[in-house]
This record gives structure tokens, sequence and C-alpha cells, in this order.
């Protein structure tokens, strides 16, 4: 495996949240946000929609049948944007999130003692909890205190709340820092 230039992932979300945020004293139409995010008109209207449904945006009708609608933000819920279901229902929090909180308040664990103060909240099967540590460990955030075969970890890089995130293309993206830590591509490419 080579290192090749690191690319971070988009959060749409986040960057239509931000844009609602930035403009809260104004009515906004989906092409505006579209534009101003560089995002499908579609994509930032499912997310308005989900977001109207959760009571987070107003939308006022346009005067006349020419009018766009106008979406304003009603509830600011703070800097990261609120992940909701298209019904606008707050969705739970991912296993990775689950996995990143306990590794922080624990600081040192095997992975046994990971899934089990896991599973009181969320499930996760012990695979799982064994892949997001494996990568952590390659990206420089677990030591290994053990041996190959009963693995202890222990905590290197505490970057903050956000779960370091693990994305198709086999990378480690940190949120809290806004960087790609780790990414493997296949010699070939």
């Amino acid at each position: 495996m080579s290192m090749t230039t690191l690319t971070k992932p988009r959060n749409r979300r986040q960057e239509i949240w931000n844009c609602l945020r930035g403009n809260k004293d104004r009515l906004q139409t989906v092409s505006e946000i579209a534009k101003a995010c560089q995002l499908s008109g579609n994509t930032v209207y499912a997310y308005l929609k989900a977001l109207n449904k959760g009571g987070f945006v107003s939308i006022q009708k346009g005067s006349d049948f020419c009018r766009p609608y106008g979406y304003r933000l009603e509830r600011d819920a703070g800097v990261d944007a609120p992940r909701l279901s298209d019904d606008g229902q707050p969705l739970k929090c991912p296993v990775t999130e689950a996995l990143w909180r306990t590794m922080r308040i624990l600081k040192t664990f095997d992975l046994d003692s990971l899934t089990a103060h896991v599973n009181m909240t969320h499930p996760v099967s012990r695979s799982m909890a064994k892949v997001y540590a494996q990568h952590l460990e390659a990206a420089g955030y677990l030591k290994n205190t053990g041996n190959a075969r009963k693995k202890s970890f222990v905590l290197l890089k505490n970057t903050g709340s956000k779960a370091p995130q693990l994305l198709a293309v086999r990378e480690v993206y940190d949120p809290n820092i806004n960087e790609i830590v780790l990414r493997e591509v296949p010699d070939y490419e």
C-alpha cells in the first residue's frame, strides 16, 4: 500500500446547516442554498424537508405562483447539523460514535471490555469493535499494549468528541481536526 493525496469527505448536511445559520435573519430559497453550498437542489430540499418536520426551519410560501418558497432557521441546535430521518425524527448515534466515546472514557481497554461497555447503550458486535480498533491503531490513535492474540489498547490521540470515521476507500477521517489521517491505496493505482 502507498500513500496518496488525501481528500476530505463532504458533509452535505453540515454545509446546508452552516448556510442556514449564517443567514438566520432572512428567508432563503432552495436554489440559493444549493448555489451557496454547491449542491443539487434535490439534496438541499430533502434536508430542508426533514429540518422542517423536525421543527428547525419554517417555510414561507411565495407571494404568487412564480415566487419560490423561502426557508428560515427557527431553532438553532448549535454548530453541529442535526442528524434527522426523512420524517424529522432524530437519528440514533452511529455505533462508531459510541465506540469512540467509550474509548475516550476508558482510555485503556481490551476488545471484550470495550464491547461490553458499548453494548449497554448500543448493540455492537465484537467484530465491529475489532475492525474499528484496528483502523484506529493503524492511524495512530491507539497503541496495542497486549500481544497479537489478546490485544489491549491505550488511547494515544484524543482529538475531540466526534468519532474518527472509517470511509469506504479505507480512510480514517477525524472531523475534530478536519483531516484525513490515514488512507490505504493499493500499489497498482
